[in-house]
């Protein structure tokens, strides 16, 4: 079952540089070369392809060996063959149920609810080997359904759903979710969705979030909306395509209505959340806080945006509070708003690289400094990559951030701020 895409997370299970996996070994000879050195494509997907593919080994290593694994009490092995439905719904706390290698289909079952205390995880480590198949976009379905607390869904692959790949229970205190590793592709609506209730401490990382080309039915999509989370965190992911059709449909429903949504919203009175290191490749929309309903706190830090096609905005703050914005690369095409501040008050947006400067649509207040607004392509390696020129102006130029954090290579920013999500080495 092992496609192209599953040596790339082959690789990411291996060792950083050309990789110790004979897979992922040959998948990058073929691309890279020995040295692994990105060549100038100007594609994004290319460039991250050659560098050894996201999200890094270091920080994201197999589930097993990772400080997110939760040990369980209780182990249980299914394969597509058994009552796997069955065996996660009863599954009791503290159990983890693994599921063995090949593809679990859906069936008519609506969702999976999976109780709290229980973590599903696939026996490989490598996500594209147990894939969970919907019935495409026509029925009603939500996929995984976390419906409790300390709930962990891990190297996995989540497909062919309708409304959402993974929805998280709110209302019903779905507590500190962890998503790690995933692989969410082709999903009608929303890939990631946490309804209110302020489930607190949620994580999604190390996990890719796309559409495919042609899949992407209606306007009504998102990779991860999170609707009253407090205290989150989204790390390490790599979310690429989210882009509607242009028919305005919620998948073949209410057309004319919708206009595509960010690849990650974060709103409606969240607060606290931490979206971090995310490599977002050509969404129409992409970093969105608030969007009129209200986010208090948090930051958005170290972040690639980049998008080479006409769309919307690429950090977006609206009925935002004290929220900071640090050292973040965005490049987008056909659109003004780089970063984009409005109803908002007390944010911080600092040492950004940025192809547009950062545009106040009014009814806002917030400190912008150490930003450069006119990125070009001659202050990257790749024109479609987020790692400067030796030579580069952005380079020293950024302002001393507090809680500015790694940059997405994982280099700390010992005395010298580079302006942008990536540090120049010393």
């Amino acid at each position: 079952m092992r496609s192209r895409r599953g040596a790339l997370w082959a690789v990411l299970a291996a060792l950083p540089g050309c990789g110790a996996d004979p897979a992922g070994a040959a998948l990058l000879a073929a691309t890279c070369g020995a040295a692994c050195a990105p060549a100038r494509t100007g594609d994004a997907l290319a460039v991250i392809a050659a560098s050894g593919g996201w999200p890094r080994p270091e920080r994201c290593p197999t589930y097993l060996r990772s400080p997110v694994h939760r040990r369980r009490a209780h182990q249980v092995a299914v394969g597509p063959g058994d009552d796997w439905i069955r065996a996660i719904e009863r599954a009791r706390p503290d159990t983890e149920v693994v599921l063995r290698r090949g593809e679990y289909r859906l069936g008519r079952h609506y969702a999976v609810r999976i109780p709290g205390g229980v973590t599903v995880r696939g026996e490989t480590g490598h996500p594209d080997d147990v894939v969970v198949r919907g019935r495409g976009y026509g029925p009603e379905s939500e996929g995984l359904m976390i419906t409790g607390p300390d709930v962990t869904i891990a190297e996995l692959s989540v497909t062919a759903v309708r409304n959402h790949a993974v929805a998280i229970k709110g209302e019903l205190g779905a507590h500190r979710p962890h998503l790690y590793r995933l692989h969410l592709y082709d999903v009608g609506t929303q890939h990631v969705k946490l309804t209110p209730g302020g489930a607190r401490e949620g994580l999604v990382a190390c996990s890719e979030i796309h559409y495919t080309p042609g899949a992407v039915k209606g306007d009504y999509v998102d990779a991860i909306d999170l609707h009253g989370a407090v205290d989150w965190t989204l790390r390490d992911n790599f979310i690429h395509g989210i882009t509607g059709d242009g028919s305005g449909c919620e998948v073949d429903t209410s057309c004319g209505r919708y206009t595509s949504g960010p690849a990650i919203l974060v709103w409606n009175g969240a607060r606290g959340t931490v979206v971090e290191r995310n490599l977002l490749v050509d969404n129409f929309r992409n970093i969105a806080f608030g969007l009129g309903k209200g986010h208090q706190g948090g930051v958005i830090r170290n972040n690639f945006v980049y998008r080479r096609r006409g769309g919307d905005a690429g950090i977006e703050l609206q009925g935002a509070a004290g929220v900071r914005v640090l050292h973040n690369t965005v490049r987008v095409a056909g659109y003004p708003g780089a970063i984009e501040v409005r109803e908002s008050r007390d944010c911080e947006i600092v040492n950004n690289l940025l192809s547009a400067p950062v545009w106040d649509r009014g009814a806002a207040t917030f400190r912008a400094a150490g930003n450069i607004g006119d990125a070009a392509d001659a202050d990257f390696l790749d024109p479609a990559g987020f790692r400067l020129q030796p030579a580069s102006r952005a380079r020293g130029a950024g302002l001393p951030a507090a809680d500015a954090g790694a940059d997405l290579d994982g280099r700390p920013r010992d005395g010298r701020f580079d302006v942008g999500c990536a540090q120049l080495p010393e």
